[in-house]
């Protein structure tokens, strides 16, 4: 199947590049963490990973299979979860035999945001 048919072409014409692809896939998400992992191909499904991520009070947001190996032969699937901090989802994919290769949230700034939110709460108390 030829990939070039099936996507929608910017509004000038132009052929779309693979960043754009990436985030018509992917779009952007502030109160997510996305996730490398990798599963042997025998091993692989999508409802097993749904159900380790959900095992954490999450839910899978985007899910793709990317077609690349590791060195050992295992698939390598990329995923979005919907919460900031992906450290005990890394652990309850691993309990469910998934390889974490990566992973980055959003929790970083999360002081910063909690703060901003509350200022903002406090703002609209005193109107």
């Amino acid at each position: 199947m030829d990939l070039k048919n099936h996507i929608i072409s910017k509004k000038d014409g132009s052929a779309p590049v693979k960043g754009d692809l990436f985030d018509r896939r992917f779009p952007v998400n502030i109160d997510a963490t996305e996730m490398v992992i990798a599963c042997d191909p025998d091993d692989y499904s999508a409802a097993l990973i749904a159900r380790a991520v959900e095992d954490c009070n999450a839910h899978v947001l985007n899910l793709n299979l990317t077609g690349e190996r590791t060195d050992k032969g295992d698939l390598i699937v990329d995923i979005r979860v919907n919460h900031r901090n992906g450290d005990h989802i890394a652990r309850s994919l691993e309990r469910y035999g998934f390889e974490v290769l990566d992973y980055a949230g959003t929790d970083d700034d999360d002081d910063d945001t909690a703060r901003e939110r509350a200022l903002e709460i406090l703002k609209i108390l005193e109107i």
